[in-house]
């Protein structure tokens, strides 16, 4: 394949697109994989910025709300920018109200590049295996776990993903936690195990799911220690102004689908992948998202509805 001067080629539904230095990547919310993302970006001296939300770089639930753009530098502080106007610009894990994209990078909604990639395929399914191949790189190891673990944890823990050994998988994402949480690394690899061991004892052969319903009794790495287990997790988590968040990861296609058809059924914002094996739903609270609440009705924000536009 021909590269072209200070350019990058990559190939993209079925199409030659150049990646220059006159291209912006504009990145979703902050996690190991758009760390890296935006590593490899820098390394190969491409500009990118960061979706913003009320000048603020977005997090999970404001990503696909974005209403400009940001630089946030080592000390943390969002610096505003603006998007150059006719430079073209990749989108990674968000939206941005009144601007299309050139190309777009994702996996959390029905038509984005990666939605449905199996296990085996986890690198064109992960955002940051697009990015890799939009830039002709091959990935290093670090980088497969990093996609993998992204993509389809569950599936990489039980070794379905070529490539990605799911003992040093464990190792890197306890460690990322232990460096985020503040917590020892032995502390984080027992939680996991723990909650891996609480997970197996609680499974459910009626409901095919083990099932963590109250979320003041919820163990600590239930979501890890679910994936690590191999075994479908529904559990609740209260969130701020009275929110309370219901989850499943790991469970089956036709059991995401039934899952976000229960749910979108009672009214409730829904958003899931089947391909993936996760969905969630918010249940009525003071601000609940896509429910009434004092101040009257508030969008979705980052809750992805379950209908053609759809998060691990």
């Amino acid at each position: 394949m021909l590269r072209l001067p200070n350019g990058t080629v990559g190939i993209r539904h079925g199409r030659t697109v150049v990646i220059d230095k006159d291209w912006t990547f504009v990145l979703g919310a902050q996690d190991p994989e758009m760390r890296e993302i935006e590593r490899v970006l820098d390394d190969a001296g491409i500009a990118c910025l960061h979706a913003a939300k009320g000048h603020r770089r977005v997090s999970a639930q404001t990503a696909y709300a974005a209403d400009g753009v940001v630089r946030v530098g080592l000390d943390n502080i969002p610096c505003q920018h603006v998007l150059p106007p006719k430079a073209p610009a990749v989108f990674v894990e968000c939206s941005l109200h009144d601007w299309q994209p050139a190309l777009r990078v994702d996996h959390h909604h029905c038509g984005d590049p990666g939605f449905d990639a199996p296990p085996q395929d986890y690198l064109r399914g992960s955002s940051l295996g697009q990015v890799l191949s939009l830039l002709e790189r091959e990935p290093t190891e670090t980088q497969r776990w990093l996609a993998a673990s992204d993509h389809c944890l569950t599936a990489a823990y039980q070794g379905e993903c070529p490539g990605v050994d799911p003992h040093d998988l464990l190792f890197l994402r306890a460690s990322w936690q232990a460096k985020m949480s503040g917590r020892t690394l032995s502390d984080v690899v027992e939680g996991i195990l723990d909650a891996a061991k609480r997970v197996r004892r609680h499974h459910d052969s009626e409901f095919g799911e083990s099932r963590f319903l109250d979320p003041t009794q919820m163990p600590r790495d239930l979501a890890e220690g679910a994936a690590y287990a191999g075994m479908p997790v529904r559990y609740r988590a209260l969130l701020p102004e009275g929110v309370l968040k219901e989850m499943v990861k790991g469970g089956t296609p036709e059991a995401i689908e039934a899952f976000m058809a229960e749910h979108r059924d009672a009214g409730r914002p829904v958003y899931g992948n089947p391909h993936r094996g996760y969905a969630g739903a918010y249940w009525p609270g003071r601000s609940a998202p896509g429910t009434p609440h004092r101040g009257g009705p508030i969008s979705v924000g980052g809750a992805v509805p379950s209908v053609p536009r759809k998060a691990q």
